[in-house]
């Protein structure tokens, strides 16, 4: 199928089942990483793949034959940080609550594994702390050390200069580690009480 505009050929529907389905779950790990709510994560992640699918359908690049999927990745990544920032700017008027209950994860045989207790308690720490840093920089970190991106290919989902996010990520990470120890240090100050 041709765009009637261009004549180009259309993103093939069977590519974007295939885009879908490779990039669903990193998307909604960054995007509840931001916006810390799984539920609103999925709801943002579900307009992210229908900005994709539009600009799919008119042939808008990088759903064209000649982008990488590398391309398309960046894309879907920039327009998932983009849809969590404005919502994040409307959380003054709504407040999300999470409708299921924590699942247990699946019990395996290896020693070196975290009890679900602790897997809990580590989330918590981790989340917590990234709950005190400011979104762009929790994205930043996000998608240079969770998801890989280089410092350019963060700049390019953020709208920042290689440079600047080489010094945003580097305060991300101190005040990352700060906020982790203060928290594990209330933690553990409580405990002991």
């Amino acid at each position: 199928m041709r765009d009637r505009q261009s004549g180009q050929p259309l993103f093939p529907h069977a590519a974007f089942v295939a885009l879908v389905d490779a990039y669903q779950q990193r998307l909604h790990l960054f995007v509840r990483s931001l916006v810390g709510q799984p539920e609103q994560a999925f709801d943002l992640v579900q307009d992210t793949f229908y900005e994709a699918w539009r600009a799919a359908q008119t042939g808008t690049p990088p759903f064209v034959a000649a982008a990488t999927d590398a391309e398309r990745y960046r894309w879907l990544m920039r327009a998932a940080y983009h849809n969590a920032i404005s919502a994040l700017r409307r959380r003054r008027l709504i407040r999300w609550e999470a409708l299921d209950a924590i699942a247990e994860p699946a019990t395996d045989d290896d020693p070196t594994r975290l009890s679900f207790e602790d897997l809990v308690v580590e989330g918590d720490a981790i989340g917590a702390a990234l709950a005190r840093m400011a979104p762009a920089d929790v994205a930043c970190l996000l998608l240079r050390v969770v998801h890989g991106f280089s410092a350019a290919e963060v700049g390019q989902i953020v709208g920042a200069s290689p440079e600047n996010i080489a010094k945003r990520l580097s305060r991300a990470k101190q005040r990352l580690r700060a906020a982790y120890l203060q928290h594990d240090a209330h933690t553990e100050e409580r405990s002991h009480r």
